[in-house]
C-alpha cells in the first residue's frame, strides 16, 4: 500500500489544475486496475455530474456529463460511500450509461469542500466483479482531501476571474476617456505613435486595476463575515485560519497588480513626455527600449506576438528618447498589421550592439516579409500596400526621417532576410 501511495504522489508532483486531475486519475486507475476511473463535480441546479478527468482502459479520454437520476452516483451525492462489488446494473436498471458500458462493479466516494459539503466524487468502474474493495477505498480516502483542495483552488481562481471581468466592464468609462485623449494627442501621422501608447496603456492598466478592485471586494467580504461571527460569538480557529489565508492571498495578488499598474503608468508617462518634448537625454538604450515595449503589449497581443530584446546591457548615450519610442512604435505596428498572418509563433527580435562610433539596432520579425516592389519603395512617403485598409504610407517614411534627421544616423533594409529586417545606426546627439 505504501508503495502505491508513493507512486501516486510521484505522479502528481508539481502538477496543478487539469494536469493534476488527469495525473492523479490515471495513476489511481493503473494501480487499482479499474476499467474506468474518473473524478467528477456535481451541478445542483441540473442534478448532473460532469467529469473533469476520465481514464478509460489505461488512458485519459474526453470528459462526459450525465444525469445523476437513478444512478449510484446519486447516493454518493447524498454523502455516502457507494460500493457494489457486482451486478450494479441490476440495482440501477435505469442507469443506461452503466448498462451500455457493461459495468458489473462500482465504487464511489464523495469529495468534500472545506465546509464539509459534497462537491464531487471519485469513482472506479469494473466490467468484472470486484472481490476486495479495501485497497481501492483506502487510496480514494487518502487522496480525496488533496483532490477536493485542488477543486476548491480551481473554483476560487475561476470565480476571481469572473469578478475581474465584471469589474473590468466598470472601467470602460476610463478606457473611453483615454481613447478620447488619444485623439487629442495625435497631431499628425508622425505623432500617431503617442496615440498607440495611450490605447496600449489603457488596455494594459485595465487588467491589474480590475484584479486589484476584485481582491479589495474579496477582503471586504471576508472582513464582514469575520465581524458577523465575532458579533454572534461563533468565531472558531478554523474561521480565523480561513480568514487569514484568504486575506493574505488577496493582499499578495492586490499588491503585485498595483505595482504592475504603477510601473506601466510610469513607463507610459516617460515615453509619452519624451515623444512630446523631444529633448536630449542620456539613457540606457536597452533599458529604455524595454520600457517602450512594455507600453505596446496590447498591440503585440492582437497577433499573439512575442518580442525579445537582446544585446549589450550597458550601452548609454545622449539621444532623443522620444524619437526611439516613435521608431519602435512604428516598426512594431507595421509588423503586427502587415507582417503577421499566422495565429501563433509570431516573433520579433531586437538586437542592440555597440559600434566603434555609435550603436547599431537590428529589428527583425518572422512575418511574411516585403514584396520585391515594396522593398524598392519602403522608405518613400505615401507608399503603402494597405491603402484599402486606411493606410496612407507614412510609417516607414517617418522612421527614415527620424533616424536620418533627428539621430543623424542611417537605416537600411536587409533584402535577403526572411521576414522584415531593418538595421539602423546612430551616434550620440550633441
Amino acid at each position: 500500500m505504501q508503495s502505491n501511495i508513493r507512486s501516486v504522489i510521484e505522479a502528481v508532483s508539481n502538477t496543478y489544475g487539469d494536469d493534476f486531475f488527469n495525473a492523479i486519475t490515471l495513476a489511481l486507475h493503473q494501480i487499482i486496475q479499474a476499467d474506468y476511473t474518473f473524478i467528477a463535480v456535481f451541478d445542483e441546479k441540473t442534478f448532473t455530474s460532469k467529469t473533469i478527468a476520465l481514464a478509460a482502459k489505461g488512458q485519459i479520454v474526453e470528459n462526459i456529463e450525465y444525469s445523476l437520476a437513478d444512478t449510484p452516483c446519486a447516493n454518493v451525492y447524498e454523502n455516502s460511500i457507494c460500493y457494489y462489488p457486482s451486478k450494479v446494473c441490476r440495482a440501477f436498471p435505469k442507469d443506461k450509461l452503466l448498462i451500455d458500458m457493461e459495468i458489473d462493479a462500482y465504487l464511489g466516494t464523495p469529495l468534500h469542500n472545506s465546509k464539509q459539503k459534497v462537491m464531487g466524487l471519485i469513482v472506479a468502474l469494473y466490467e468484472q466483479p470486484l472481490a476486495d474493495d479495501s485497497e481501492v477505498l483506502t487510496l480514494f480516502q487518502v487522496f480525496s482531501g488533496r483532490i477536493a483542495a485542488e477543486l476548491e483552488r480551481r473554483d476560487y481562481e475561476e470565480s476571481l476571474e469572473e469578478k475581474v471581468l465584471s469589474r473590468t466592464l466598470e472601467l470602460s468609462a476610463t478606457v473611453d476617456q483615454l481613447q478620447r485623449a488619444q485623439q487629442q494627442l495625435v497631431e499628425s501621422e508622425k505623432m500617431a505613435a503617442l496615440g498607440s501608447l495611450v490605447a496600449g496603456i489603457a488596455h494594459e492598466v485595465n487588467t491589474p486595476l480590475g484584479i486589484a478592485i476584485t481582491t479589495q471586494s474579496i477582503i471586504s467580504d471576508e472582513h464582514k463575515q469575520l465581524n458577523n461571527k465575532i458579533a454572534a460569538e461563533k468565531l472558531s480557529m478554523k474561521d480565523m485560519e480561513h480568514y487569514c489565508q484568504a486575506v493574505s492571498s488577496s493582499l499578495s495578488i492586490q499588491g503585485e497588480n498595483l505595482i504592475r499598474a504603477k510601473n506601466l503608468i510610469e513607463n507610459f508617462k516617460k515615453t509619452a513626455v519624451d515623444q512630446h518634448q523631444l529633448e536630449i537625454e542620456t539613457i540606457n538604450i536597452k533599458e529604455y527600449y524595454n520600457k517602450v515595449v512594455s507600453t505596446l503589449n496590447s498591440i503585440l497581443k492582437t497577433k499573439k506576438a512575442k518580442l525579445t530584446i537582446t544585446g549589450d546591457n550597458d550601452i548609454s548615450l545622449a539621444t532623443y528618447p522620444g524619437v526611439h519610442a516613435q521608431i519602435l512604435t512604428n516598426l512594431i505596428t507595421n509588423s503586427v498589421r502587415h507582417g503577421f498572418n499566422n495565429i501563433e509563433d509570431n516573433q520579433i527580435v531586437i538586437s542592440i550592439s555597440q559600434q566603434e562610433d555609435g550603436v547599431e539596432v537590428q529589428y527583425k520579425d518572422n512575418g511574411v516579409g516585403l514584396t520585391a516592389e515594396a522593398k524598392k519603395h519602403v522608405f518613400e512617403p505615401f507608399y503603402t500596400t494597405a491603402r484599402e485598409k486606411g493606410g496612407i504610407g507614412l510609417g516607414m517614411s517617418i522612421v527614415y526621417n527620424l533616424i536620418t534627421q533627428k539621430l543623424n544616423g542611417k537605416i537600411f533594409l536587409d533584402k535577403n532576410s526572411h521576414g522584415a529586417c531593418f538595421i539602423y545606426q546612430f551616434k550620440a546627439n550633441k
